[in-house]
């Protein structure tokens, strides 16, 4: 008798394989079928699957709380639904409420991971089944092999190990609204010119791209890949001080430490070195550097917590002679 078990996410895969090991120990006829396990190597992943599902006779849905909505076990479940009646399908609850199922999983009598709910799903497998053994010896067998599934599913952790904060969709749209305003403020503070000035080369930069672009291209907190989206800019038109930047990457990329705080103020030093120079020279917006400066400064303040002080003053010509000689007098 194969019976299929479904399955989705990290703790529900746990469950799936304890039963695929511990179902044939209480009833001998039991076939149990989960993907990764029995997909054979170079079988289409797909067709291996509808041929399961279509020659299953009982199937098990191993629901968690991360993947209730999951859409792989709402196929499958959905599939099984089809090809069987629906007594042959239960849903194997973790750690959850049967008040919690909602969708097309309501239309299954769930039962719970404890051993009341087991010893029910082993007794519909049995009545299912066309090699029915006898009941008071699947319950000898279910007792006496209960407290060895009981072990294995006391180690599956009470929460996925890679579970990632989801944040609602309403807080990231406040938050980008907040930053566009923001920084549209802070433009204009700098100067009400328009940002792309330089007759030599024109830059598809906004400075709130900076502030969204990591959230969806980071590899988790505390990645600096918003530096290295800052510092492309200068890699064709001023490489010196993108190679100070992309060091600066590097080293953040271990992690804070004394060595990045140190890159990161040479970097500032260059961009405020630019800023007091004709950069309409080398092909690239004084705004732009402007903005990059700031960007650099807010993190060691704010991320590093160092106290910031000007390097140096914007260059101006020399005074001449004469000019000296007037102060003087």
């Amino acid at each position: 008798m194969k019976v299929f078990i479904s399955w989705s996410g990290e703790r529900s895969q746990v469950l799936a394989q304890n039963l695929r090991e511990w179902l044939p120990l209480v009833l001998h006829y039991v076939e149990p079928w989960l993907s990764e396990a029995d997909i054979s190597a170079g079988d289409r992943w797909a067709e291996a699957v509808a041929k399961e599902l279509e020659e299953s006779n009982f199937g098990i849905i191993c629901v968690t709380r991360e993947n209730l909505n999951s859409p792989w076990v709402l196929f499958e479940a959905g599939a099984l639904a089809k090809s069987m009646q629906g007594s042959r399908v239960i849903p194997l609850l973790l750690d959850h409420e049967f008040k919690d199922i909602t969708g097309p999983l309501t239309q299954f009598q769930a039962k719970k991971v404890e051993k009341s709910g087991l010893s029910e799903v082993i007794n519909s497998i049995n009545q299912a089944s066309n090699q029915i053994v006898p009941e008071t010896r699947a319950k000898q067998l279910f007792e006496a092999l209960w407290p060895e599934f009981e072990n294995k599913v006391a180690l599956i952790p009470k929460e996925p190990a890679t579970a990632k904060h989801s944040r609602p969709q309403h807080e990231i749209l406040e938050e980008l609204v907040a930053s566009v305003r923001g920084f549209d403020s802070r433009l204009r503070e700098v100067s009400e010119e328009p940002l792309y000035k330089s007759p030599l080369r024109r830059h598809f930069f906004a400075p709130y791209i900076m502030h969204i672009l990591p959230d969806f291209i980071a590899e988790g907190p505390g990645d600096p890949i918003w530096l290295l989206l800052l510092i492309s800019i200068l890699r064709d038109d001023v490489p010196w001080l993108y190679e100070i930047g992309l060091e600066a990457y590097r080293i953040l990329k271990i992690g804070p430490s004394k060595e990045a705080e140190r890159v990161l103020r040479q970097f500032h030093w260059g961009t405020e070195l630019l800023m007091g120079l004709p950069t309409e020279e080398i092909g690239i917006d004084k705004k732009t550097i402007m903005i990059i400066n700031k960007f650099i400064e807010q993190y060691l303040i704010s991320e590093l917590k160092v106290p910031m002080k000007p390097r140096l003053r914007r260059l101006a010509p020399k005074p001449t002679k004469s000019e000296n000689e007037s102060e003087k007098h």
